[in-house]
């Protein structure tokens, strides 16, 4: 079974990557709408640790697909 999810990559304020990963996400978004809910979450500043903003810049964002073949279930 194919999975999909929606990678949202930005940097932090020590210009190190990092990625919020959606599961089941909405097909076929715009890049200006996923630009846009990017930016509102680097406005919010509502993210950090150890006193390091997560997420100070939007990079990137990309769909990925995985495949999965079961080959049993025990139930």
């Amino acid at each position: 079974m194919a999975k999909k999810v929606l990678k949202l990559n930005f940097k932090n304020q020590k210009d190190k990557t990092k990625t919020i990963t959606i599961a089941n996400p909405k097909e076929g978004l715009s890049k200006e709408v996923v630009q846009d809910a990017m930016s509102k979450i680097v406005a919010a500043k509502a993210f950090s640790k150890e006193e390091v903003e997560l997420y100070t810049s939007v990079d990137s964002a990309k769909y990925y697909t995985t495949q999965s073949d079961e080959i049993f279930d025990a139930e």
